[in-house]
């Protein structure tokens, strides 16, 4: 018996047992999406979504690859033009079934075909793939009047969202510089400002700002068109948990939500959708850093920070985010006992790698001696013994006494396996922020950014290394000779602080 005319008997079988169905709603959809079956050994192994693609496609429509389908749903502005066809089979019989569901999720259309009987026509050569797809014939066979399909808009189902936007005061959502000056106008909570989210599904640039008794988040830009800017995506709740926080969390097509919790660290914020997909969001501004912000001092200064001298001419080491988009700079450090003040510029910056080269312009600096410690290179291992030099709170409470802490390299990468950094166990706080990172034999191995505040974790610091401060220094106008002495190598611990410390500048930034 040859499998077109088992087709024959089956299609028989079923216009004695079924009626016509309305396929008229059809005209409603634009684009036709049909996920896989998935096997224990494969996707579509009876090509059953295949064939139904194939179908649906010579009757006209819009045919979305499931491959392409999250990329596509971005491009278009109505969703529910879409319409997802969904195929399953028994798995002791060959009956197939056809779903039909629109943006909502609702069945417009249903039907199977049931040919278990069909085993009475099987002479021992159709494979059960035949039988599925001879029944899968039969489902076309019901839909023979979508030869007429004729997209209608108007007929398109409509989602009535809720229409929740930011306010329009007291900046323009649309002007990202207008959100800047506002942020920059008062005294934000560390999960408020700018954020950027890339993960598995999308890509979206954000605001977060507390309003009442939560933080909502506002779409500021985004991949999918289906999304405006000004529109809530969701909102976070504090817990009595320090760090942690309720999400709730609103998916592309603005119908599906989730629940879940995420937890904020140094300009980091992650938490997990469905599937364990992660989201991991990154403050972009205002930026996250340790700047020490000044309280006293008549509020002359803005912060300040810490870094350390590299050549005899005058070159400073600090953050890139302790300059960033100040006028003024002044550096504090010790000169024969005591405490001398110089104007400084910023001559180099990197942004990425958070570091920047400051250089004195004072005409009351003759320049320095012999610089008495070595600028290493090379990476160090994990264990390795290690001190940060700088001014923490320098002006808010600590005071200007260097204070120098202790610790372990305990990782030679940082957050998210960032190479650039070291983690490292000894403590860092507000203004330590360019200070230096320096080994027990002497050797300058990073400079101090930042740190992971989490109420699980305790001295979980970061450090950039040094190799990527010579990568800045060599694009410096003018070659500079770095330190390379010795001299501390043989010096008990109380010793090398005191000679260092020479070297570790108060950064003041205004």
């Amino acid at each position: 018996m040859k499998y077109s005319l088992l087709s024959f008997f089956l299609l028989l079988f079923s216009l004695t047992s079924n009626a016509q169905r309305d396929v008229s709603r059809f005209d409603a959809f634009k684009y036709i999406t049909v996920p896989h079956i998935k096997y224990k050994t494969g996707n579509d192994i009876y090509k059953l979504s295949e064939n139904t693609m194939y179908f649906f496609k010579k009757k006209g429509f819009n045919i979305i690859p499931q491959n392409n389908l999250n990329d596509f749903v971005k491009k278009i502005d109505n969703l529910c033009e879409i319409l997802t066809i969904k195929i399953t089979h028994g798995t002791n019989n060959y009956a197939v079934n056809l779903k039909a569901l629109d943006c909502r999720g609702r069945v417009i259309y249903e039907t199977k075909a049931d040919w278990s009987i069909a085993a009475a026509f099987n002479d021992g050569t159709l494979t059960h793939k035949d039988y599925l797809n001879t029944s899968l014939d039969q489902i076309f066979y019901k839909m023979r009047n979508l030869r007429n399909y004729s997209f209608k808009s108007n007929l398109t189902p409509e989602i009535k969202l809720p229409k929740a936007k930011y306010n329009g005061s007291p900046f323009n959502i649309s002007d990202e510089e207008s959100i800047k000056d506002y942020l920059d106008s008062k005294r934000f909570e560390p999960i408020e400002g700018i954020w950027k989210i890339n993960n598995a599904l999308t890509k979206y640039t954000l605001l977060i700002l507390k309003e009442e008794q939560s933080y909502k988040i506002y779409l500021l830009n985004s991949e999918d068109s289906y999304w405006k800017k000004g529109e809530l995506k969701g909102t976070i709740q504090s817990t009595a948990t320090n760090d942690y926080w309720e999400v709730n969390w609103t998916y592309f097509d603005k119908l599906k939500k989730t629940q879940t919790m995420g937890q904020l660290g140094n300009g980091v914020f992650v938490f997990s959708l469905e599937n364990n997909i992660k989201s991991t969001l990154i403050k972009y501004y205002p930026k996250a850093n340790n700047i020490n912000p000044i309280e006293d001092d008549g509020g002359k200064w803005k912060g300040n920070g810490s870094g350390i001298i590299i050549s005899k001419s005058g070159y400073i080491v600090t953050n890139h985010h302790v300059i960033k988009d100040v006028e003024d700079i002044e550096v504090e450090f010790i000169i024969d006992g005591e405490i001398q003040k110089f104007n400084a510029e910023v001559v180099q910056s990197d942004l990425r790698n958070d570091l920047a080269i400051l250089k004195i312009v004072d005409a009351n600096l003759d320049g320095f001696g012999t610089i008495n410690y070595n600028f290493k290179t090379r990476s160090s291992d994990v264990g390795t013994k290690i001190y940060t030099f700088g001014y923490p709170k320098a002006l808010s409470g600590m005071g200007k006494e260097i204070k120098v802490t202790e610790g372990i390299i305990s990782s030679k990468s940082g957050i998210m396996g960032d190479i650039t950094t070291y983690q490292i166990t000894a403590p860092i706080q507000g203004g330590n922020s360019g200070g230096p990172l320096f080994d027990n034999k002497g050797n300058l191995i990073g400079i101090n950014s930042s740190r992971f505040n989490s109420y699980e974790t305790e001295n979980v610091n970061y450090s950039i290394k040094s190799s990527y401060v010579l990568n800045l220094i060599d694009v410096l106008p003018k070659t500079i000779d770095l330190p390379s002495s010795t001299k501390l190598q043989s010096l008990p611990l109380t010793k090398q602080i005191k000679e260092i410390s020479k070297y570790v500048v108060l950064v003041k930034v205004r």
